[in-house]
Parts: C-alpha cells; sequence; structure tokens
C-alpha cells in the first residue's frame, strides 16, 4: 500500500499533524468545559448563593418583624416583604440565565418556595386582626425554613461544584501530559521510522563511493520504497554501463595497439614467406617424381598460405577500413552472398537456408564489408556444426530504423563463460583459431553505425545478428 518513499513520509508527518490536531482539540475541548464550569460557579453558584443568602436575611427580617407586629403596621409589614419578593426575584432570574440541565437541587426549591410566597397573598389581606397575624406568622415561619435550607443547599453547590472544578482541571492536566507525550513519542517514532526508510539513500551513496574509487563491479540491492527500487535499478544499470564503456575503452585500447602489433609482425612476415613460398615451389621442380617430397612441398605451401591469411587478417585489424556507404537492398546483397558460399557449406555438409523479408530493406551500408562480415559469421557458424550435418539460416528483417541480417546455426553453441570475451581479439573458442575474425566483423559493423549482438543456447545453436541503419523508402 505505501510503496513509495514520498507515500510513506508524507503518510507519516499526516499521521503526525492529525495526533497533533487531535492532541489540541481535545486540549481545547477539556478548556471550554473548565469555561463554562467557571461560568457556572462564577455567574451561577456563587451569585445564587450570595441571593439566597439575602432572601434569607430578607425572609429572617420579615419573621422577626412579624413576631412583634400587630394591625397598626401592616404598611411596614407589607414593605418588607416586597423586600423579600425581590430578593426572591433576583434568585430567580439567577436560575432562570441557565439551562434546566443546571441547578436540579435549588431549581425545584425555589418553585416550592415561589409557589409559598405566592400563596401568603391572601394573608396579607387578613392581617389586620390577630387571627389573621397568626396564620402569616405561621406561613412565613415555614417560608423561612424553606429560605434557610436553600441558602445551605446552595452553599454546598458551590462547595461541590468547587472541587468538580479541582477534579476537572487536574484531569484536563493529566490528559493534556499525556496526549502531549504521545505526541511527542510519535513524532519521534516517526522520526526514527523515517531516518530508517531513508537508509538506502546511504547504500546509494555507498556505492556511488566505491564506483568512483573505481570498483565497478559494485552493485546495491533493489529493495525499498518504490523510488529506492528505481533508483537503485538505475543506479545498476548505471554502474553496468560504466564497465561496459570500461570494457569497450580497455578493448579499443588492446586492439589499437593489438593493431599496431600486428602490423608490424605481418609486415616482417610476409617478406620470409613470400620467400619461402619461392624455395618451395623451387624444390618442387627438383624433386622429380618423389612423392614423399612433393608431399613435404605441399605442406609447406599450405602452411605459407595459412600463414599468408593470417598476416592479412592481421593487416586488416590493423587498418580498418573507412566504409563507402551507399543505398543497398539487403535482401539483394544477401541473395548473392548465399549463392557464393552455397557450394562451400555443401562440400563441409552444412545446409544453407535463406528467409528474407517480403519488404526488401534497404541500408546504408558498404556491400562489400558486409560480405566480409558474413564471410567470417557463416564460416564461424560451418565451424560451430562440425560434424553435426546441422543447417544455416540467413534472414533478413526490417525493425524500426534498422535492419538486422541474422547468422543462426544448429551448431553447438557458446559456453556462457566465453561470451564476456567474445570479441576480443586473438580469443576463439575454436581449435586453431585466430580469434581474428569476430573482433575485425565488430569493428566493420561499428563503423556502419550499427552494432552486432549474438544470442546463443549451449546444443542447440547461436545467432549473431548484424544491425545497420535502414533507409526510408519515399512515399
Amino acid at each position: 500500500m505505501l510503496r513509495s518513499l514520498s507515500t510513506r513520509i508524507l503518510a507519516g508527518f499526516g499521521l503526525l499533524t492529525i495526533t497533533f490536531a487531535v492532541v489540541v482539540g481535545v486540549v481545547v475541548f477539556y478548556i471550554r468545559q473548565l469555561e463554562d464550569q467557571l461560568v457556572l460557579i462564577g455567574e451561577g453558584y456563587v451569585r445564587l448563593a450570595f441571593e439566597c443568602d439575602g432572601l434569607k436575611d430578607r425572609q429572617d427580617d420579615l419573621r422577626a418583624f412579624l413576631a412583634t407586629a400587630d394591625a397598626a403596621h401592616v404598611r411596614e409589614l407589607r414593605h418588607r416583604r416586597d423586600a423579600r419578593d425581590l430578593a426572591l426575584q433576583r434568585a430567580r432570574k439567577v436560575v432562570r440565565a441557565f439551562d434546566s440541565s443546571q441547578f436540579t437541587i435549588s431549581r425545584p426549591r425555589l418553585d416550592t418556595l415561589e409557589r409559598d410566597v405566592a400563596a401568603t397573598a391572601p394573608l396579607y389581606d387578613a392581617a389586620r386582626d390577630s387571627r389573621g397575624l397568626a396564620a402569616l406568622r405561621e406561613a412565613e415561619q415555614r417560608i423561612w425554613l424553606q429560605a434557610s435550607v436553600l441558602a445551605e443547599v446552595t452553599e454546598r453547590g458551590v462547595t461541590a461544584t468547587r472541587k468538580q472544578l479541582e477534579a476537572n482541571e487536574r484531569t484536563v492536566r493529566i490528559r493534556t501530559i499525556v496526549f502531549g507525550a504521545s505526541g511527542v513519542a510519535l513524532g519521534l517514532v516517526l522520526m526514527v521510522w523515517v531516518v530508517i526508510t531513508l537508509r538506502p539513500l546511504r547504500v546509494v551513496r555507498e556505492g556511488s563511493r566505491r564506483i568512483a574509487s573505481g570498483d565497478y563491479a559494485n552493485r546495491i540491492p533493489e529493495r525499498g520504497p518504490s523510488e529506492m527500487i528505481d533508483l537503485a535499478r538505475e543506479f545498476n544499470a548505471m554502474a553496468s554501463a560504466i564497465v561496459e564503456r570500461e570494457r569497450e575503452r580497455v578493448r579499443a585500447e588492446r586492439l589499437a595497439a593489438i593493431g599496431k602489433v600486428a602490423a608490424m609482425i605481418a609486415h616482417e612476415v610476409r617478406n620470409p614467406l613470400t620467400s619461402i613460398s619461392l624455395k618451395a615451389s623451387q624444390l618442387d621442380d627438383h624433386v622429380g617424381d618423389n612423392a614423399e617430397a612433393r608431399e613435404l612441398c605441399s605442406e609447406i605451401h599450405r602452411e605459407v598460405d595459412r600463414l599468408t591469411a593470417v598476416t592479412e587478417k592481421c593487416l586488416g585489424l590493423a587498418r580498418v577500413p573507412e566504409p563507402a556507404l551507399a543505398s543497398e537492398a539487403i535482401n539483394t546483397v544477401v541473395g548473392a552472398f548465399a549463392g557464393f558460399v552455397r557450394d562451400e557449406l555443401a562440400a563441409k555438409q552444412v545446409a544453407l537456408a535463406i528467409e528474407l523479408d517480403p519488404e526488401d530493406p534497404i541500408a546504408l551500408v558498404d556491400a562489400d564489408q558486409v560480405r566480409q562480415c558474413l564471410i567470417n559469421l557463416v564460416r564461424n557458424a560451418a565451424d560451430a556444426i562440425g560434424d553435426r550435418r546441422g543447417t544455416i539460416t540467413l534472414r533478413t528483417r526490417h525493425a524500426g530504423d534498422s535492419v538486422e541480417i541474422s547468422v543462426a546455426d544448429t551448431g553447438s553453441g557458446i559456453p556462457p563463460e566465453a561470451l564476456a570475451r567474445l570479441f576480443d581479439p586473438f580469443f576463439s573458442t575454436k581449435q586453431g583459431g585466430t580469434g581474428l575474425g569476430l573482433a575485425l566483423t565488430q569493428e566493420l559493423v561499428r563503423g556502419h553505425g550499427g552494432d552486432l549482438v549474438v544470442a546463443t543456447e549451449v546444443d542447440r545453436g547461436t545467432t549473431f545478428t548484424i544491425r545497420v541503419p535502414a533507409v526510408r523508402r519515399r512515399a
């Protein structure tokens, strides 16, 4: 799911951001609760307790005045009653400022007290005789008791709410510390996780240092996030390209040095070979009918011819000619070459098959050099078949911007350990081979701006493919 490095890092920091957002949200929520409780205490319970204490005082003053009052003090009595009622209204106003979930104990007592106070109104009208005053004193005594209980209840409510506020404050502090510590711990874990996730970059860095120090065989494992896998794959491809380029550079330098030495050797050897061949011919003229001597002279001629062919190859390796490029119909070139080598292959009991592209591709090549390359490849293929009576197949194919000429055989194939050195000069898998044919063929093909590739399977055969630039046909 989290295959890419960027997705992992973004997911990690996203999780960290969400965590801190949750921490902040929880802290803000609890702080909001504390603020509501502070408002409830300051504007609610404390104020209600204060008003209830005032109500109790006004009721106590009214009760005390009733104890000594008579019918002549009705006006003063009503004045004290109004003061008591005003205190009751202030207490009720405090309770009404909050919703019904608050003051669950004080609210019903205030309701009862209001009803009882309202019930005393007729008694004040009947307080003009001793009997009415007695009933009023009894009613106000009950109201005083209720006011006293209400004041005590509200005081206890203030104390309980203060303790709850203190407990909530401790809870908020503890939870804030816990959530904060959890966020910090998560941040540390994510930091370690990011460091571990980025560890492959250190592997790439170490690999780069090794490449820079000349350890071209160094490779790094292709594992981790998708970006790291791609980076490792590209790094390994780069290392392989560097190895191949270095191998090509060394091979080119070696080829140039060998060419110079080969030219010197060929120059020095050709004159003695010419002299030996001439002396052998003169000796052949003087031996008469001596069969054994004639056979010896023939062997000398054969070896001289073989050495002459080797020196010619050495000279060809020393000075690869520039190709005279021209637009050539590849099917025609290959067809003519097939007619040239068919008899030679038939003498070796090797069948020749031709598979030409019906589009008759045209390439920019030097036809003579292409034939020389094909001669080297076909003769190598015939040697690889040996006595197995196999088949050599010549194919042409138009492939995009290139034209391919393939030489496939059903021979013994090339061992895997020999593939890396296959085009090196003087390296050969054949008994008595010079190791110059493939090196020269590759140089000729590269001179065309093309490439020579090989595909082989032991005991199944080998295919060499010449790729050269194609010529686009005009519409």
